[in-house]
């Protein structure tokens, strides 16, 4: 079990790493969106994340009082709170998309101050629910839940196996990857690029790498956490 004591440390060390990570990969997410799509998702979702972490250090130095975060939240309090803001940090469907995700993990690990399996495989489904009512899509069509649905498969097996939690994230992150790749031989079915048809085909989706590089900062993160 990955014991989360001081949830809003650890919270916000997740939130910093992600952006981190995503401002890293923010050319190269540019890129793919550039060959599928309007060329901007590795800006858009780099500065959703960074209007959550400034959330928490505007709470730190007593600005934006009228956003301010209990340093006292439990794991899903501070989850559902980024899914707030994420959601309406953009024009884009990345906002929304991954406000949800955030908000409706946020909503079954409520009152949560440790994490395990049965939590992550919980939160991880209701993530995938959530992206699925607001994107309506399907797994197969060439978005994040490419990336989603194989984590959140992965988890529940590992679940029904009893396996360790490190075992289970570690294979989980594998399955992410080898979802995001997968998109590479896929043609969209959702979204702008869909009016491209086969074109998009040959070319990783933007959505799906960003929310791998996004799950593969977590699940890092809070493994290193853990231990």
């Amino acid at each position: 079990m990955l014991e989360n004591k001081d949830s809003y440390t650890k919270i916000k060390s997740m939130l910093v790493n992600i952006v981190r990570k995503l401002g890293e990969k923010e050319n190269y997410l540019n890129r793919l969106d550039a060959e599928i799509g309007d060329g901007d998702h590795g800006r858009t979702i780099v500065n959703a994340f960074r209007k959550v972490e400034e959330l928490f250090l505007e709470s730190e130095t007593g600005k934006g009082k009228t956003n301010s975060l209990d340093r006292n939240a439990d794991i899903g309090a501070l989850l559902k709170k980024a899914g707030r803001t994420l959601a309406f940090s953009t024009g884009a469907a990345a906002g929304p998309l991954y406000g949800t995700a955030f908000i409706e993990a946020g909503k079954v690990t409520e009152g949560k101050e440790e994490i395990g399996l049965e939590e992550w495989t919980k939160l991880m489904e209701a993530a995938q629910a959530g992206v699925i009512k607001i994107g309506r899509g399907k797994v197969g069509e060439k978005t994040m839940l490419d990336t989603l649905h194989p984590m959140v498969e992965t988890l529940k097996q590992a679940l029904r196996k009893n396996e360790p939690l490190k075992k289970a994230l570690l294979s989980a992150r594998k399955a992410g990857q080898k979802g995001m790749e997968s998109t590479r031989e896929m043609v969209s079915k959702r979204g702008r690029s869909s009016r491209l048809g086969e074109r998009t085909r040959g070319h990783i989706d933007p959505g799906a790498a960003s929310a791998y590089y996004i799950m593969e900062t977590i699940i890092e993160t809070c493994l290193r956490n853990g231990e």
